[in-house]
């Protein structure tokens, strides 16, 4: 959210992604039936988000999560500004303090692919593992990601972490520094991009003049889904505008996309953007809270954009 259970994610770890659930959407396919190509598409898209553990394992977290990326990817740690590229996002990773002995897996549970089967996007948990010690203990966030097809693999070109509790604190790397996004509005453009533009600007304008419950009900598609706090998942625009309550008198959450990207078929795309949560304290002290977000979006068959998975974590004031 913009500003399962530990029992469920280890039950994913060991049952993989074809077990149910969204991320199996055709797990009723007759099995003697030919696979369609949006059934390939599919899986190698699933595939490829479960492989980065190997990837991973082979050459270490830093570098084997490179590999998943874009040149061009955009990236969003919590804690730090949204950066741009795949140099910067390595140099991120390698500061961060995970051990030598920390194992990662993700463990998508979603996966979807645009009509031309050329970009997509998936959400899940990433599940953190440590035996250091003869301790083991376990960390599960949440990621969400957007993929695009170049020179026949899938790539990494829009990447959030969320998380349920706040990631360690991390300075950006000087390495980085270069790649972190201005914070200004994205501009006016042609075509489905633009149209993905005006309909997170006015999310944005209903979520002021409505409430953001109210606005996150509205501009949710009938399947969408976002993390609670506790991990879960809520699925439906009843259940989401439901979870953020009654606001609070004076509290108000404004944002802006500062980019995004849209499938070459016009039907899904994701923007990236920076928000401000602003409220008072009983004693009347202003507190602002400063955030970015993902949000992935799908065009419904009225030609409406409404967002699939949103989410997002900390950000410096800029």
């Amino acid at each position: 959210m913009r500003t399962r259970s530990v029992l469920f994610a280890v039950a994913l770890w060991s049952t993989g992604c074809h077990s149910g659930g969204a991320g199996a959407s055709f797990a009723g396919t007759s099995l003697l039936a030919p696979a369609s190509d949006a059934e390939v598409a599919h899986d190698e898209l699933m595939q490829a988000d479960l492989s980065r553990v190997d990837s991973v394992a082979r050459l270490g977290l830093a570098n084997g999560l490179a590999t998943s990326f874009s040149n061009d990817v955009v990236y969003l740690r919590g804690g730090l500004p949204i950066v741009r590229g795949r140099l910067a996002v390595h140099a991120v990773v390698a500061a961060e303090s995970i051990g030598p002995h920390t194992s990662v897996r993700w463990q998508p549970i979603r996966a979807e692919t645009s009509r031309d089967r050329l970009s997509g996007f998936s959400y899940g948990y990433a599940i953190y593992g440590s035996g250091r010690d003869g301790a083991p203990a376990m960390r599960i966030d949440r990621y969400i990601a957007f993929w695009r097809k170049a020179d026949g693999r899938w790539v990494i070109s829009g990447y959030a972490e969320t998380y349920g509790t706040p990631p360690p604190l991390l300075a950006l790397p000087s390495a980085a520094a270069d790649s972190a996004l201005a914070d200004v509005p994205m501009g006016r453009s042609r075509g489905a991009l633009d149209a993905l533009r005006a309909a997170d600007s006015d999310f944005s304008l209903d979520a002021s003049r409505f409430g953001t419950g109210e606005a996150f009900g509205r501009y949710a598609a009938a399947d969408a889904q976002i993390f609670s706090a506790q991990g879960e998942l809520l699925t439906g625009p009843d259940a989401i505008a439901a979870s953020f309550g009654a606001p609070a008198v004076g509290s108000l959450l404004v944002w802006h996309p500062v980019t995004g990207e849209v499938a070459g078929s016009g039907d899904i795309g994701f923007t990236v953007g920076n928000a401000v949560y602003t409220s008072q304290r009983e004693d009347g002290v202003p507190v602002v809270r400063y955030s970015k977000y993902l949000t992935v979006w799908k065009k419904q068959r009225d030609g409406t954009w409404r967002y699939v998975v949103d989410g997002g974590s900390a950000r410096p004031s800029m």
